[in-house]
């Protein structure tokens, strides 16, 4: 038997972080209000459900598959593969310890999807683009670890998976940089409006009829400050666009994943990874990280697709929306049909008023959200 199939925040804020050297800002976009849970474990009976499982490891299994086929390498390999207070959560393997065998019933594998998150309510952050376009592959041409990252939506009152929805993620790039930003610091030369057109490891894909939406990316790298995360908005009730963009709906969701300690340090000794010279920030020292892992645990599973970390990850996990929610969005740009335009009320354009507790004239405070 082949392979089948595969895988059967959190953002609250009140204190302050260094994120670039030398610089600080004032927490002011990550305030949160409380949610009623923390977690899905109240949803453990629907999602050990054999359909339901079945369902998953289908949907993530095709997903691998397809993953490994196009880094060309042999489905019939038998590559060696490693399987939450926020202390013990830093303390959790999310490697999967299981070897993959041809053969191999995939439900034991990646029957676990993480506990993952119902998020406090929070701000996106400063380097959000609203505007990107529907899409699959986000990498373009920047080099690092590619990575599949697959998503998947469940109402956490019902337990149920959440189809129809828009999942919108943006990362750094394997040397902490993001694209899409003009003018916030550490992100490029503020006076080059060219980076307005860059739309690399930023994208948007729906879920499907099992609540999954998967994306092809990169691992990303890490910067000062913050530990090393990805962001994600989850849309409900959006349209799709002529010109593949979403449009309308609510922002039902909005958090951040990790990865690994481990995991990361073996990153960091991969090009071009290795080149980069930002500090390392620990997730336990991360206080974004502490308060979604108090309780819950947003980092993702994950499992190499080859024999080495070079070749590939898969990584997987769950988020639990309230589908009643509706946050605020103020992105820093808009991505247009003309190119990427400056939001002049977003968190970017305030910081250089001044709005943020003395806007970039020394920096006198650094701001949580830096980075996203």
């Amino acid at each position: 038997m082949g392979v089948r199939s595969l895988v059967s925040s959190l953002l609250l804020a009140g204190a302050l972080v260094s994120a670039h050297p030398g610089h600080e800002e004032k927490v002011h976009a990550h305030a949160a209000l409380p949610l009623e849970r923390k977690s899905l474990d109240h949803c453990s009976k629907q999602f050990s459900e054999p359909e339901f499982v079945e369902r998953t490891v289908e949907i993530h299994g095709r997903e691998y598959a397809r993953l490994r086929r196009s880094l060309g390498l042999d489905l019939d390999e038998e590559p060696k593969l490693r399987p939450r207070d926020y202390i013990s959560v830093s303390k959790i393997d999310h490697k999967t310890s299981k070897a993959v065998t041809k053969g191999m019933d995939l439900s034991t594998l990646f029957s676990d999807s993480g506990a993952c998150m119902l998020m406090p309510s929070v701000d996106q952050g400063p380097l959000y683009v609203q505007g990107e376009q529907v899409r699959k592959d986000i990498t373009e041409t920047e080099p690092g670890i590619k990575m599949t990252l697959a998503i998947q939506v469940v109402d956490y009152k019902t337990c149920k998976v959440v189809p129809n929805a828009y999942v919108d993620i943006w990362s750094s790039n394997s040397t902490g940089i993001y694209t899409g930003v003009q003018g916030y610091p550490g992100m490029g030369d503020p006076k080059d409006a060219g980076i307005l057109k860059l739309t690399a490891l930023r994208g948007v894909q729906p879920t499907d009829d099992h609540g999954v939406a998967s994306f092809d990316g990169l691992l990303p790298g890490h910067y000062d400050g913050r530990a090393t995360h990805i962001h994600a908005i989850v849309y409900l009730g959006a349209t799709k666009q002529a010109n593949n963009t979403i449009t309308g709906g609510k922002a039902a969701h909005v958090g951040q994943l990790y990865f690994d300690q481990t995991l990361i340090a073996e990153i960091d000794k991969n090009t071009p990874y290795n080149k980069n010279k930002n500090k390392v920030t620990l997730n336990t020292n991360d206080f974004l990280f502490r308060q979604g892992a108090n309780g819950d645990d947003p980092i993702v599973r994950y499992a190499l697709v080859g024999k080495t970390l070079s070749e590939g990850v898969f990584a997987w996990i769950r988020f639990g929306v309230n589908t009643n929610s509706n946050q605020k969005v103020s992105p820093a740009a808009w991505m247009t049909s003309s190119g990427g335009v400056m939001n002049p009320n977003g968190p970017v354009a305030q910081l250089q008023r001044g709005g943020f507790g003395g806007g970039f004239g020394g920096f006198g405070r650094r701001w949580l959200g830096r980075g996203n």
